[in-house]
């Protein structure tokens, strides 16, 4: 399927209620690898800017964070 007829579906099933929260946010996280920005996201599938946010954090915010290394937000030094 071409990417307009996807977002044209999506639209569609958003209209008659017929979308899924985990399916969305598979399909935003894939259209933002593929360097699409939530701007271009937001107007293809007709979202407000914080819908896609959201559904970006749910199943992408760990992949965001799968390569940076753990450190302590904090260290006490002694006085």
């Amino acid at each position: 399927m071409t990417q307009p007829v996807v977002a044209a579906t999506i639209r569609h099933n958003r209209a008659r209620g017929k979308h899924r929260v985990a399916a969305m946010s598979e399909i935003v996280v894939d259209l933002k690898r593929r360097n699409w920005s939530d701007a271009r996201i937001g107007r293809e599938l007709g979202m407000e800017a914080d819908e896609v946010l959201r559904l970006a954090q749910i199943s992408g915010l760990a992949e965001l964070f799968a390569n940076r290394e753990f450190s302590e937000a904090w260290e006490i030094e002694s006085v």
